[in-house]
């Protein structure tokens, strides 16, 4: 009898909340479905070899995923379907918005923040290019999924992980699924942030970047104009990484910070997308008004929770935590256009400008838009395609 077995390999990336959110979606994902596979979870501490497989019987496909990868309970049906019919290949694997393979990578063919729409772009995929396999040398280790029989001629030794690699050794044929698209993360800490710095002055001299991660975005400031970058961040390793890029680093809690006053005073005072982490943002906005200078600017960049694709989410009984997205696992405040502007105005700021960020929309999510327009004229259309919110506000 067919059947699937699906093993997450957890490494660093899962650690914190973000990482145990992923874990959810992840087997949320794969748990969906008439038959879903049977799912296994592993720490990478130790390495997984070939030869632990022989322990789960009754299986004869097995799906690796490595680090944080979503992907539907059809796609991996589809891969293990795949893998049963293409005796030619030892192992096969679906694309990805991020590889280091160039053919294994795929652009999705819509923004996605939410399961809903991003199980939509997993599906026009399938439906474009269906069972089409691509034969390769090599494919990325990130996921996978072969047939028990390999386990015969591999030795019991070899690092799960590495299989991809040792197909290409043992000149055996890999093979990339066009048709089954799996999502990966980038860098999210090594963001250059250009929607942030062009509403940064020329003449600012002296910033401080409030949440400022690894120092990307204040080392491409210094870059690009002469001044002087202080970097907060909780992080400890976000601010080892930060201390060579910028001029001062201050490690903390920016609502402990505050009330320690040991912050200076700055031409331009940059949140981008850390109010919404805050327990007390009105407390932070207000307090950090005090350390700007005279005609100073207060930039911020707020995940809009007026997103067409939340409300569509609501209405199905859903709100799935979903890592770097508008319903991020460490979101704890919600704003939209309007409760952001009224946080900044409450704490005495003016409002220069606001900008709403939107990128490409389904052709559901567009109709979507259009009912609920029909249903609350108010309603603005640029608000609901926004999934990010910049506010500039001065002093």
């Amino acid at each position: 009898m067919a059947k699937t077995a699906v093993f997450i390999i957890k490494g660093d990336d899962f650690k914190g909340i973000e990482g145990e959110t992923a874990v959810r979606v992840m087997k949320l994902l794969l748990g969906e479905g008439n038959r879903p596979p049977d799912i296994f979870e592993l720490d990478k501490d130790g390495p997984f070899r070939t030869g632990d497989l022989h322990a789960y019987k009754g299986y004869d496909v097995f799906v690796i995923l490595s680090g944080i990868l979503f992907i539907t309970s059809e796609g991996v049906s589809a891969l293990a379907g795949i893998a049963r019919k293409r005796k030619e290949v030892s192992v096969i694997a679906p694309v990805s918005n991020e590889s280091r393979i160039s053919y294994q990578r795929c652009a999705p063919p819509f923004f996605y923040q939410t399961l809903s729409v991003f199980r939509w772009a997993a599906e026009k995929i399938h439906r474009e290019f269906k069972d089409t396999v691509k034969e390769v040398d090599e494919t990325d280790e990130y996921g996978f999924a072969f047939r028990r029989e390999l386990l015969e001629v591999l030795p019991d030794d070899r690092n799960l992980l590495d299989l991809p690699g040792i197909m290409k050794q043992e000149g055996l044929k890999c093979g990339i699924a066009k048709g089954i698209y799996a999502h990966r993360y980038g860098n999210s800490y090594e963001s250059s942030r250009d929607d942030l710095i062009e509403h940064v002055p020329l003449r600012a001299q002296k910033i401080l970047d409030v949440g400022s991660a690894r120092g990307l975005f204040g080392a491409l400031l210094k870059k690009r104009q002469k001044c002087e970058v202080t970097g907060v961040d909780r992080e400890n390793e976000m601010i080892v990484a930060a201390r060579d890029r910028l001029d001062n680093v201050i490690c903390g809690d920016i609502e402990e910070i505050l009330d320690k006053g040991i912050l200076g005073q700055y031409d331009c005072i940059v949140c981008g997308d850390v109010l919404e982490h805050l327990n007390n943002p009105w407390k932070v906005v207000k307090g950090l008004k005090n350390h700007l200078k005279k005609e100073g600017l207060c930039i911020a960049s707020l995940p809009n929770i007026m997103n067409w694709a939340i409300i569509f989410e609501q209405l199905q009984g859903r709100w799935d935590y979903v890592p770097f997205s508008i319903l991020s696992g460490t979101h704890i405040r919600f704003f939209t256009r309007n409760t952001g502007m009224k946080l900044f105005e409450d704490s005495g700021y003016r409002i220069r400008e606001t900008y709403l960020q939107s990128l490409e929309i389904p052709p559901r999510g567009k109709d979507f838009i259009l009912k609920l327009k029909d249903i609350s004229p108010a309603a603005r259309e640029e608000e609901l395609r926004a999934s990010e919110i910049i506010i500039v506000a001065e002093c």
